[in-house]
């Protein structure tokens, strides 16, 4: 812009407001069979949100149709974006489990999920998938997935994914579905992210609780990874707080 009325010539600089976009927790829980195992995922998955004291925008989501929904739940969100993933569904080290047709009103059959092959996994690697597959029944190959299926660019560098689930840092093995996460998202460029998992059964009942609206599975030994690395173990119960995951980080 040019001021008309002197000699000289004045420059405006032009102001660009950009709304940067903040970071979101996100939540995920279901996809099993039983209506009193989704029962439990709801209310633990209700406990850590309660935990979270709404301190950034939080998105919470059911898994009735398998884990091709939970992968584009998680790949649909912007880059950079997800500063923290909780996870409640059926799992072992070799990957999480659910069918298509979960439901928080009614239990389906083993039988019925069998042979309408509405199994739905997420494995962590392909040699797992074809060590799992089975040719009559079950699953359907094309509901089967793996690790590299998901977009980990999504995440934001400093992230925390938490499985509540059985088993997923076995041991505090290095093969395992926790460890082999943490290891994408190192690849992904996240090099501060981590990955919280159970290192055996995990139990709703934290406490010795029979309220079901109190279950949480953040008690028992847990496995913090990072580049597929153990950095901590823990028995801590509740919420894991940024201060313990930066010192597990080395500072």
């Amino acid at each position: 812009m040019v001021d008309q009325h002197q000699t000289t010539t004045t420059k405006i600089a032009k102001v660009e407001i950009v709304k940067l976009k903040s970071p979101t927790r996100l939540v995920l829980y279901g996809g099993a069979r039983s209506l009193g195992d989704n029962g439990a995922f709801f209310h633990a998955s209700k406990n850590v949100i309660a935990d979270y004291k709404n301190d950034l925008p939080l998105k919470s989501y059911f898994i009735s149709n398998g884990m091709r929904q939970f992968i584009d739940l998680i790949n649909v969100q912007p880059e950079n974006s997800i500063q923290s993933l909780d996870v409640f569904s059926h799992g072992s080290d070799l990957g999480l489990y659910s069918v298509i047709g979960a439901s928080l009103k009614k239990s389906m059959t083993f039988e019925y999920s069998q042979s309408n092959n509405l199994s739905s996994n997420l494995y962590r690697n392909r040699s797992t998938k074809l060590d799992q597959y089975e040719f009559f029944g079950g699953a359907n190959w094309r509901n089967s997935f793996i690790i590299s299926d998901i977009n980990f660019k999504v995440f934001t560098n400093e992230s925390k994914i938490e499985i509540h689930g059985c088993n997923s840092a076995f041991d505090g093995e290095l093969d395992t579905l926790s460890s082999l996460i943490s290891v994408a998202l190192f690849k992904a460029g996240k090099k501060r992210s981590v990955v919280i998992g159970h290192a055996d059964f995990a139990s709703p009942n934290r406490g010795g609780t029979k309220d079901m609206s109190k279950q949480d599975y953040r008690h028992e030994t847990r496995i913090i990874y990072n580049n597929g690395k153990v950095i901590a173990k823990t028995r801590r119960e509740g919420r894991l707080s940024a201060e313990f995951i930066k010192k597990a980080l080395g500072g």
